[in-house]
C-alpha cells in the first residue's frame, strides 16, 4: 500500500514524548486560513516553487514571476518536474508502507527517552487504510506510537487502541463557525473528543487561538464547557497563540494568505488559559 508524505524528521517533546520520527502526511480535509503547512492541503499534493522558478520551465503559462497557479497545477500531470529543477517541486512522495516500517525500525535506537513514531499532516487519518496499517504494525512491534489529528474522522475511535499518545486539535465548538471559517464542522471532531475522553487513559487537546476566530471571553467559557469531558482525568490542555510562521508558504504554493491582525496579546492569552483552569482543566505546554 502508498502513503504520501509530504515530510519526516526528528523532534524533541512537541509531538509527543522523547524523540520522535514524525511523518507528516500528505491532504487535509480542512482550510485553515492559518496553516503554517498550505503545501499538504491538497490530497494529492502540489506544485511548490521557491520564487527562482523560471516561467518557462510550465509549458502551460501557470508560473508567473516565479511562482505556481495553483488552480492550473491542480488539474495538470506536471510535466514541469521532468525539468528537475531546484526551483519547483512536487510537495510529497508516494511511499510503500513496508519501506516506511524497514525506515522506522532502523531508527529505533533513537527513540530515547520514551520516543517513538509520530503521524501528523496535513491530516493524517485522510489516508486512513495506510494510517491503520502503519499503527498496526508499529503497535505490534512495540513501538510507541502518536498521531496528530483534528479528531473529525468518523473512524478514528478504531485506532485508539494502537495510539499511545493522541493529540486531538479543537479549533472551536461551534459548528457554523467553524464550517464558514474553515470549511468543514466540527461535531465529528467534538463527538471523537467525548468519545477519547471516556474510553482512553492519555489525551492532549490543542486549541489555537486566533485573533478574532475563538479568543474572547465567550469563547474562553465555551471551550471550558465543551472540555468539561475532561474533568476528573489525567488529560490535558495545550493552549497554542497564533503565528504566521507559515505565511511565505502560501505563496510559494500559489495561494493566498488571508490572515490579519490575528495576533493574539499577553493579555487575552492569559485570560483565556486562566478561564480554563478555573474550569477545573489542566493546562500544559510542550
Amino acid at each position: 500500500m502508498i502513503v504520501r508524505i509530504l515530510q519526516r524528521g526528528f523532534n524533541f517533546s512537541q509531538d509527543g514524548p522523547g524523540n520522535r520520527l514524525v511523518y507528516h502526511l500528505q491532504g487535509c480535509n480542512m482550510r485553515c486560513p492559518w496553516c503554517s503547512n498550505p503545501e499538504s492541503m491538497a490530497r494529492d499534493g502540489c506544485i511548490v516553487a521557491d520564487g527562482d522558478a523560471a516561467d518557462a520551465l510550465c509549458p502551460f503559462g501557470a508560473v508567473h514571476d516565479g511562482m505556481p497557479d495553483a488552480a492550473k497545477c491542480r488539474a495538470c500531470a506536471m510535466p514541469c518536474l521532468e525539468h528537475h529543477s531546484r526551483h519547483l517541486r512536487q510537495s510529497c512522495t508516494e511511499e510503500d508502507v513496508r519501506d516506511v516500517l524497514r525506515e522506522v525500525e532502523r531508527s529505533r535506537a533513537l527513540f530515547f527517552d520514551g520516543g517513538g513514531v509520530t503521524f501528523t499532516g496535513g491530516e493524517a487519518t485522510m489516508q486512513f487504510d495506510a494510517l491503520e496499517l502503519l499503527l498496526t504494525a508499529l503497535h505490534n512491534a512495540g513501538i510507541h506510537t502518536a498521531i496528530e489529528t483534528n479528531g473529525s474522522h468518523p473512524r478514528l475511535p478504531e485506532l485508539f487502541d494502537r495510539i499511545d499518545y493522541l493529540i486531538l486539535d479543537c479549533k472551536h465548538y461551534d459548528d457554523e463557525t467553524h464550517r464558514r471559517t474553515i470549511g468543514a464542522g466540527c461535531r465529528q471532531t467534538l463527538e471523537n473528543l467525548r468519545l477519547a475522553a471516556k474510553m482512553r487513559s492519555q489525551l492532549l487537546v490543542r486549541i489555537p487561538l486566533i485573533g478574532g476566530f475563538n479568543d474572547s471571553a465567550r469563547d474562553a467559557a465555551a471551550f471550558a464547557d465543551v472540555l468539561s469531558v475532561l474533568y476528573g482525568c489525567d488529560q490535558c490542555v495545550e493552549v497554542l497563540r497564533y503565528h504566521e510562521y507559515g505565511k511565505d508558504k502560501w505563496k510559494q504554493c500559489g495561494m493566498t494568505y488571508a490572515m490579519h491582525d490575528a495576533f493574539v496579546s499577553d493579555d487575552t492569552y492569559r485570560q483565556f488559559c486562566d478561564t480554563l483552569r478555573r474550569r477545573g482543566l489542566r493546562l500544559t505546554h510542550t
